[in-house]
C-alpha cells in the first residue's frame, strides 16, 4: 500500500534533562516549521545541579558548569508548595536562573488556573475561604514581584501537552542566535 510517508527533521541539538526530574517531557512529535514535518530530538539524563533548571542544551554548558540556557518546568501544585514552602529554596534559583544568557519558567497551566488554584491538603486543614485567597495572593504577588525583580527569568502558563512545544522551540530561537 502506497501510503503517504511522514517527514522527519533530526533536531540540530540534544536536550539535557536534569536526572532529578520527576515528570519530564518527552518531546515526541515537536511539530516543525512549514515542510520540516516532525522534529526527531534527542535526550539525555544529566544532573544540572542545584538551581540550574530542568531543561538545557547539550554542549551549552559553560566550564563551571552552569548552563548558558535553562528552563525550569513547575507543575501547578509544585509551583504553589514551592512558592508556599520552600521560598527561599526557590528565590536562590530564580537568582541563579537570572544570570543565564536565557531562562525560563513553564507553569503546567493557565495563567487563570495558577490565579484560582486550591491544593487538595488546603481542604484537609479546613481553611477558610478568606485563608485561601490570602495563600493565592501571596502565590500572585511572587510572581508578580519576580517577574519585575528576575528580567531575565522568563514565565510561561501553558498546558502542560504544549509544554515541550514550547520548551523545544525556546530552546531552537536560543540555538540558531548563537550559532550567528
Amino acid at each position: 500500500m502506497g501510503g503517504k510517508s511522514r517527514l522527519v527533521t533530526v533536531s540540530p541539538f540534544d536536550i539535557l534533562i536534569d536526572t532529578k526530574e520527576q515528570k519530564p517531557w518527552t518531546f515526541r512529535g515537536i511539530p516543525g516549521n512549514t515542510g520540516q514535518g516532525t522534529i526527531l530530538v534527542k535526550t539525555h539524563w544529566l544532573g544540572l545541579g542545584t538551581g540550574n533548571g530542568d531543561y538545557s542544551i547539550k554542549g551549552f554548558i559553560d566550564s563551571d558548569g552552569t548552563p548558558r540556557i535553562s528552563i525550569e518546568r513547575k507543575g501547578l501544585s509544585d509551583l504553589y508548595s514551592t512558592i508556599l514552602s520552600r521560598r527561599e529554596n526557590f528565590v536562590r534559583e530564580l537568582e541563579q536562573l537570572n544570570e543565564m544568557e536565557y531562562s525560563a519558567i513553564i507553569v503546567e497551566a493557565h495563567f487563570d488556573q495558577v490565579m484560582t488554584y486550591v491544593p487538595k491538603y488546603w481542604k484537609e486543614q479546613e481553611l477558610t475561604v478568606d485563608q485561601q485567597l490570602g495563600k493565592q495572593r501571596s502565590v500572585m504577588g511572587s510572581i508578580y514581584a519576580w517577574q519585575y525583580r528576575y528580567r531575565n527569568v522568563h514565565w510561561w502558563f501553558i498546558p502542560r501537552k504544549y509544554c515541550s512545544i514550547v520548551c523545544y522551540r525556546l530552546m531552537f530561537r536560543f540555538y540558531e542566535e548563537s550559532m550567528k
